[in-house]
């Protein structure tokens, strides 16, 4: 006698001959199906000869045609192996079972979680089964709503970086101040640069130490006034300890129970502001020729840094000023990576004039965009012209080729001696997998679960892959 099942039905199967010569197959079957889903009776050559289920909903997948074929060939591709193993001796099998599926025209596969038990004595393998529709249906509906809660998490992660963004790059002095302990909470960039005269992080430090002594009392009744009025409270000539001489609008606002402050600072001498706009002019000579161009350009160096751009590009990037972008690397805002923009840099130095290289776009913001890039590379001042130029997302592709072309074993050997052997393959190896788990998806109609068995990954892995891939919203056919 075996030993027990985990399926009640199973138990004590060694009375199987007896119940077979007394009651016949058909009533043996149906007798076993009170406690599962499906149950069949299969010979050693692995053909179904007997079948019961008790869910009429079940026709629609036409298991009445299972009977007389070989079980493995009534399931999807991937399950067969399960089912060789499901029918092998009993030393060999797990007492868990499997889940396969069985196909179905015109539907979705049935998933079926089986077990099977034999006994020496009885004629046939009996093959336990339990649907598991309801599981998979609650499953697809809680990687849904995973995925919904990441993509409203991801949209709220970028608002706050917008939004600090705005408040960083403000030509407006703002400091957030905690109106209890009197410290800085936050000072964007003009505050601070108001404040101190110089570049730094204010966050923590006490407002008062940021002022002369003479303005310390007037500062601390303004706070308080402030606080418990609720009204803007205004403070004229304020000195800051580096000397600047400014005026200030204390606002209250509650935020997590507590009553904090906005302070705006407006300085009274515009010095700073004539020098930036002297120094911006003095960067604009380069401008002329690349303002007159009708789309998105810029002028970099042999390092790829950012010489000159045109205010369509600082539109394209949402740079408020000329000073965001000269100085800084083009790799801020153009290309997936480093390996991409090598290859454009390789080819424009080579062929010094290049058109329909496609990229993306990736603005202050966070966001990408695809564009095509059109080159000219000046040898004797060693300096390269783009033009960015967007296209619809579904325009061709005429970066790196897909894996094994000719055309992209060039694309790499040209970059060898130039990027390191490693970031290469690392990015090749990005490549293949993205297309293998784009093919998974298009062959499972998107079902993540399915995909990530075919893969051989467990379901968390690909999550984690279709995140880094950009892939969290993919549908197949797009």
């Amino acid at each position: 006698m075996t030993s027990p099942s985990t399926h009640g039905a199973l138990q004590d199967i060694g009375v199987g001959t007896d119940l077979l010569d007394l009651l016949g197959a058909d009533a043996l079957t149906a007798l076993i199906g009170l406690g599962a889903d499906i149950v069949a009776l299969v010979d050693e050559k692995g053909v179904v000869k007997r079948l019961h289920y008790r869910n009429t909903d079940l026709d629609a997948y036409g298991l009445s045609a299972i009977v007389g074929k070989q079980l493995r060939d009534c399931v999807t591709v991937e399950s067969v192996p399960k089912i060789d193993a499901l029918l092998a001796p009993a030393r060999k099998r797990p007492a868990r079972g499997y889940q396969v599926n069985h196909s179905a025209s015109g539907q979705p596969d049935l998933p079926v979680a089986y077990t099977a038990s034999r006994t020496d004595d009885f004629p046939f393998t009996i093959v336990v089964g339990h649907e598991m529709r309801q599981q998979m249906l609650d499953q697809q509906r809680l990687v849904e709503a995973q995925i919904a809660m990441e993509a409203d998490y991801r949209e709220l992660r970028q608002a706050e970086a917008r939004y600090r963004t705005v408040f960083k790059m403000s030509e407006t002095a703002l400091v957030v101040m905690d109106s209890e302990k009197r410290t800085i909470l936050e000072a964007n960039t003009a505050a601070v640069s108001l404040l101190t005269g110089a570049s730094g992080n204010l966050t923590g430090k006490a407002i008062r130490d940021l002022f002369k002594k003479g303005d310390r009392e007037r500062l601390a009744d303004a706070i308080g006034e402030a606080r418990h009025s609720g009204e803007p409270v205004q403070l004229a000539n304020l000195h800051s300890s580096a000397g600047s001489t400014f005026d200030a609008k204390l606002r209250a606002y509650r935020e997590h129970g507590t009553t904090n402050l906005v302070i705006t600072l407006e300085n009274s001498q515009e010095t700073d502001r004539v020098d930036a706009k002297r120094s911006s002019d003095r960067l604009n000579g380069t401008r002329v020729d690349l303002e007159l161009l009708p789309e998105a350009a810029l002028t970099i160096d042999g390092e790829g840094t950012v010489l000159s751009a045109n205010t369509l590009f600082l539109d394209r990037v949402h740079a408020p000023t000329l000073n965001q972008v000269v100085g800084r690397n083009v790799s801020n805002w153009l290309g997936k990576s480093t390996v991409e923009l090598s290859v454009l840099f390789t080819r424009v130095r080579d062929e010094k004039t290049l058109s329909g290289f496609s990229s993306v776009l990736t603005d202050t913001l966070g966001e990408s965009q695809d564009v095509s890039l059109s080159a000219h590379y000046n040898k004797e001042t060693d300096t390269t012209q783009l033009l960015v130029i967007l296209q619809a997302a579904s325009a061709g592709k005429m970066t790196l080729p897909p894996p094994a072309t000719a055309d992209q074993a060039e694309g790499f050997a040209s970059l060898v001696g130039k990027v390191p052997l490693k970031e290469l393959i690392r990015e090749s190896l990005d490549v293949v997998e993205r297309i293998c788990i784009e093919a998974a998806l298009d062959q499972t109609n998107n079902n993540r679960a399915s995909a990530a068995e075919i893969l051989g990954l467990s379901r968390q892995s690909l999550y984690i892959k279709l995140r880094r891939h950009g892939l969290e919203n993919y549908r197949p056919g797009k």
